[in-house]
C-alpha cells in the first residue's frame, strides 16, 4: 500500500496540472478559503480510491462540489477537536480555582483543596489528551465515511466508526498515512534551506496529503463501511438531505 499510495499522484494525464494547482492552493491556505478546495479535492480522492478507482488521480473541476466537501471536512473536523480542547481548558480551570482557593484559605485545609485540585486537573487533562489523541486516529475514519456515504452524520456515528476504526484495514492504512505525513514533513524541513526549495514546500505537503488520502482510502475499501448503500447525495458527491 506503501507504495502505491507514493506513486498514485503522479498518476494521470493532467497529474503536473492537478499538483500545481494543489500546490498553489496549499501556498493560499492562510486566506482560509483555498485550503478548502484542497479539502475537498483530498475528499475525492479517498471517494474514487474507496470505490476501487485507483489507477488515476482526479483532477481539479466541479469546483463547487469540492468547495462544499471541503466545508464539510472543515466542519467535522472542528467537531472533532472542540471536544478535546474543551476537556483540556476544564483541566486548566479545575487547577486555577481551587488552587486560588487554596491560597485564599490557607492553613491545612487550603493546602488540601490545591492539592485535590492539582489531582483533579491532571486527571481532566489527561482524559483531554487521550480524547484528542482518539480525534486524531478518528478523523480520517470520520471524513471517509462521510466520503464514501455522502451523510455528514455518518462520520459521527458511534457503530460505523467503530466498524471502521477496529478494523485491520484501517490501522494499517492510517500508519501507512502517519508515515507518509512523516516523510513529506522530512522533505520539507529539508527543501526549507534554500529559498528555491522553500517555495516547493506547499507542492510537497500537498503531494504527501493525497498520498495519505489514497492509504485511507484504499484501507476504507476494505472495511464493512464499503458495503453501505450510498444515496442520491452521496453519488453527487454532496452531503444527503
Amino acid at each position: 500500500m506503501l507504495e502505491d499510495a507514493i506513486t498514485y499522484p503522479s498518476t494521470g494525464e493532467r497529474n503536473v496540472e492537478t499538483l500545481a494547482i494543489g500546490g498553489v492552493l496549499s501556498l493560499l491556505g492562510v486566506f482560509f478559503v483555498p485550503i478548502l478546495f484542497v479539502y475537498g479535492y483530498l475528499v475525492r480522492v479517498i471517494r474514487q480510491v474507496a470505490k476501487g478507482e485507483t489507477d488515476v488521480a482526479p483532477a481539479f473541476d466541479e469546483w463547487e462540489e469540492l468547495l462544499v466537501d471541503g466545508l464539510v471536512v472543515f466542519g467535522i473536523s472542528v467537531v472533532y477537536v472542540l471536544v478535546p480542547t474543551a476537556v483540556l481548558v476544564a483541566g486548566l480551570f479545575v487547577l486555577l480555582v481551587p488552587v486560588g482557593v487554596g491560597v485564599g484559605v490557607g492553613g491545612n485545609g487550603g493546602s488540601a483543596v490545591a492539592v485535590f485540585g492539582v489531582l483533579v486537573s491532571l486527571a481532566v487533562t489527561l482524559l483531554g489528551i487521550v480524547a484528542l489523541l482518539a480525534a486524531f486516529y478518528l478523523v480520517p475514519a470520520a471524513v471517509a465515511a462521510y466520503a464514501r456515504t455522502g451523510r455528514f452524520g455518518s462520520a459521527f456515528s458511534p457503530s460505523t466508526l467503530r466498524r471502521v476504526g477496529t478494523d485491520g484495514s484501517y490501522v494499517v492504512a492510517w500508519l501507512v498515512a502517519l508515515v507518509i505525513g512523516f516523510l513529506a514533513q522530512v522533505v520539507g524541513g529539508a527543501l526549507t534551506l534554500t529559498l528555491v526549495g522553500a517555495v516547493l514546500v506547499p507542492f510537497v505537503t500537498f503531494y504527501g496529503n493525497v498520498a495519505s488520502a489514497y492509504a485511507i482510502g484504499a484501507g476504507v475499501a476494505e472495511t464493512e463501511l464499503a458495503s453501505e448503500t450510498s444515496d442520491e447525495g452521496a453519488a453527487a458527491g454532496r452531503p444527503a438531505v
